[in-house]
């Protein structure tokens, strides 16, 4: 097992672990079932795409069968497949191992596949709204290697564990298109904590890989002595994560806690559950001085706006409008940007000398008041076409809410096109950022959305979760007064995206910090960038 920075508490030996995991195989291996994750790929024909999670099956000859009519010929049964000898079975990822497997067809070329899963977030985009769902897995297999029998049926052969999720996985052999063996191995979790040493305000990088996919696998917390800062996902990231924390105060040493957390929060007693078999870690930071508040930091997802569908479903978008757009050439540039922007809308084979006008769509209301909210369209300005049917309208992003709005385009009664604008969340400030203990200070940053994948930030002071706040009734604005606390010297603001609420299976919760969300948030997939702010203040004697 390789030795890590921090400890990992409670696990198994490998001694221990190995003649288990091998019993069971071959115990499984001979009544033809195996550990099998949810999902799991087709058995055969593996060279072949593999069926879409949650295609339909075909009803069984026994129910589909009308009684009148004779049974159909069942087919020949499978022989069991063999079972595919693994040493060692465990490890992480980039380690070696061999597999071994005998009684296969001899002289014959045998190829590996790796049982595994491809990750996203299950949301639906209404006009009104983002509805988040749950996290959803399907089914694939990846090729891992080659080998070849001899003329007994043997075969020996040396892989490597692939950049994947965490814990079980099947590893078929396949012998022209059919699997003849099956195996199993474990990728073990790891975490790196660095820096260990620093002042006040140092960025502490959390590195993880070999995150399992499976809900009490998946997700883990981060606590910073014993003060619940947020948690950590990999849907999207193939079990691979990385979360940033900043070292708070006061100096001298602090405790950082990596916990199972299939909920988002900790699971203390984890000694004491299912997976008890997967450790936590534990690492111990130093600080060592007080240099002063940091700058102000906005840290965003990487790269620009990603590249979606022009006419993808978008809140406050009609998808036929969207369409007469592109058929224009009706753009918007820049595409995303912070309220009170400039922007240009420009767009060709428009009717020619004709004057237009230009409505901004948005959305007004409350979740919390029990009136509900509804699209509203705002006068965003005037302008005639050329006489080649060529528009350019300069414009000011209002002062509104975040998340995908259009721009309409319309000619007396008819909607010429529809155009997407980002309004993304900006940074007003922290006044003041020299208090006393007790006094109030506030935070402040708009283009807050409405949707539940951005409608609230979370709010983390010195590593510890005070709250949330939302930014829908207030359009955007989102301010948060607190009170100062702790001793004298520098504290740590950090605001988080989180999710707002969702409509799907449990179990995680809500409107908690989501340390991974600049690469595993669910609304990237929808274009949304929600960047993490990182304030801070001083309190004075």
């Amino acid at each position: 097992m390789k030795t890590y920075e921090g400890l990992a508490r409670r696990r198994l030996p490998s001694a221990v672990l190995a003649p288990i995991f091998v019993g069971l195989l071959a115990l499984l291996a001979a009544c033809d079932v195996g550990p099998r994750v949810e999902s799991a790929a087709p058995a055969l024909q593996p060279a072949a795409p593999p069926a879409a999670a949650g295609a339909a099956v075909a009803p069984s000859a026994q129910s589909a069968a009308p009684a009148a009519t004779p049974a159909a010929a069942k087919p020949a049964p499978q022989a069991p497949l063999k079972l595919l000898k693994v040493a060692p079975v465990d490890g992480h990822i980039g380690d070696s191992f061999t597999i071994a497997g005998e009684g296969l067809p001899a002289n014959a070329q045998v190829q590996f596949f790796w049982a595994t899963m491809d990750g996203t977030f299950d949301t639906k985009v209404h006009l009104e709204t983002v509805e988040f769902y749950e996290r959803k897995f399907a089914a694939k297999r990846i090729p891992l290697g080659r080998a070849t029998t001899d003329a007994q049926g043997a075969m020996s052969a040396r892989l490597t564990v692939p950049d994947d999720y965490g814990e079980i996985h099947d590893i078929y052999a396949a012998v022209d298109g059919q699997d003849v063996a099956r195996g199993g191995y474990r990728v073990l979790p790891e975490f790196s904590v660095s820096p260990l040493e620093g002042p006040i305000g140092t960025p502490i990088v959390i590195r993880a890989r070999g995150l399992g996919w499976k809900n009490w696998e998946s997700t883990w917390a981060v606590s910073w002595d014993n003060k619940y800062a947020g948690f950590i996902s990999a849907v999207t990231t193939r079990g691979t994560a990385v979360a940033v924390v900043r070292a708070a105060g006061p100096i001298g040493k602090r405790m950082i806690d990596i916990w199972h957390a299939g909920q988002t929060v900790p699971y203390l007693n984890w000694e004491q559950s299912p997976q008890a078999h997967i450790p936590i870690f534990q690492y111990t930071f130093n600080v060592t001085k007080d240099a002063g508040p940091p700058q102000a930091a906005v840290e965003w997802p990487e790269g620009a706006v990603p590249a979606i569908d022009p006419v993808a479903p978008r809140t406050t978008a009609n998808v036929s409008a969207l369409s007469r757009a592109v058929q224009i050439g009706a753009t918007i540039a820049p595409p995303a940007g912070p309220i009170l922007s400039r922007a240009t809308l420009r767009g060709t084979a428009l009717p020619p000398n004709a004057p237009v006008e230009l409505f901004w769509m948005t959305a007004r209301g409350s979740r919390t008041s029990g009136l509900g909210w509804a699209l509203a369209e705002l006068p965003l300005g005037k302008a005639v076409t050329d006489q080649a049917g060529v528009l350019a309208l300069d414009f000011q992003v209002p002062d509104d809410l975040g998340g995908w709005h259009t721009v309409k385009v319309v000619q007396g009664d008819k909607i010429l096109a529809e155009v997407p604008y980002l309004i993304q969340p900006s940074l007003v400030g922290v006044t003041p950022t020299r208090v006393k203990v007790g006094e109030t200070f506030k935070v402040q940053i708009k283009g807050v959305g409405w949707t539940e994948l951005d409608n609230i930030y979370t709010v983390v002071y010195d590593n510890s979760y005070v709250g949330f706040a939302c930014g829908f009734n207030s359009n955007g604005d989102v301010t948060v007064n607190l009170r100062a606390s702790g001793v004298p010297g520098t504290h740590l603001v950090d605001l988080y995206p989180a999710i707002y609420q969702g409509h799907g299976k449990p179990p995680w919760l809500y409107d908690t910090p989501q340390l991974t969300a600049l690469r595993d948030h669910p609304g990237l997939a929808l274009g949304y960038r929600l960047p993490i702010f990182r304030l801070a203040i001083e309190v004075i004697e």
